[in-house]
């Protein structure tokens, strides 16, 4: 594990891209967050020698890709706050786009995309699936199609309105969330589990359901590029399909061994079962008897 002070820029720039894992939850930052990185941003540029601000810490951990493929880095910890970074960039973007197109295109090209890689590894974040498609809207300029009371949209709609509102210029608050905002990177390393310091970093939040557990520690046994398509074909309409019944199912399936287990034990009894076998094939079955479940 390294940590280092680092820029934003240093943070964003490059080819390379953020995939946020499916243990996390999704976009969650309400008004209240945005206006605290907002004011703090414009009482840096109301400053002629603005200061070095810290906005937090971001924990990554590489990850392996197909070899055409971008870096990749999975975000364990610090996707609210850079993704809330990416959908303010945005509207710097479109606000620019106006009359600057030219640092329009700069912020779009060295910050938000990989402009010149295709499918997935075009975007520098990949957000949780519930957000990407919103995200991307955002990303591709497709204002009108946002959808209302998201937690995406609005947010950018939220910078949009402050933006219009500031006496300051894109460029000036550009150039202070790359140069001014900083941050602690924490990187992993290959011998550390990521799930384990997502929980201790998130200890005093919401507690995960067992089904939670379940799917998080499923698919951090699944390659980073397989993960959204099994996730689709698999968990997805088996959650879909048993909503709040979902950890129930699994503690029933478990007795298909000839074990008795306990609510706040389903977890554990399935990540000993994963380690002695694959998560895939795993999962696959899990998804074939909630197919039975479901009709008992």
């Amino acid at each position: 594990m390294q940590a280092s002070e680092t820029k934003l820029q240093q943070i964003i720039e490059g080819t390379k891209q953020y995939v946020v894992p499916l243990f996390q939850r999704a976009y969650s930052w309400k008004k209240r967050d945005w206006e605290l990185l907002w004011n703090d941003i414009v009482e840096l540029c109301s400053t002629d020698k603005p200061r070095s601000h810290f906005i937090g810490s971001i924990v990554t951990m590489p990850t392996t890709s197909i070899p055409e493929g971008v870096n990749k880095y999975l975000l364990i910890d610090g996707q609210q706050r850079l993704t809330t970074i990416f959908i303010l960039l945005c509207t710097l973007r479109d606000k620019a786009n106006k009359t600057q197109e030219e640092l329009a295109a700069e912020i779009n090209n060295t910050i938000l995309i990989n402009p010149y890689k295709k499918g997935l590894d075009y975007y520098k974040l990949q957000p949780t699936q519930v957000d990407r498609e919103e995200f991307y809207r955002i990303i591709e300029i497709e204002r009108e199609s946002l959808i209302d009371n998201s937690n995406i949209s609005d947010c950018y709609l939220f910078f949009e309105k402050k933006i219009s509102q500031s006496k300051f210029n894109v460029e000036k608050i550009k150039n202070i969330i790359c140069s001014n905002l900083l941050l602690v990177s924490v990187v992993l390393g290959t011998g550390d589990d990521p799930y384990l310091v997502f929980e201790s970093l998130n200890a005093k939040g919401k507690p995960l359901t067992q089904a939670d557990l379940i799917r998080n520690y499923l698919f951090m046994n699944i390659h980073v590029d397989e993960q959204e398509s099994i996730y689709a074909k698999y968990w997805q309409p088996m959650q879909e399909l048993l909503e709040d019944n979902l950890t129930e199912f699994i503690r029933h399936y478990l007795t298909k061994f000839g074990v008795v287990v306990k609510k706040n034990e389903i977890y554990f009894e399935i990540k000993d079962r994963i380690i002695r076998g694959d998560a895939l094939s795993y999962l696959k079955d899990l998804y074939k008897y909630s197919q039975y479940y479901t009709k008992f």
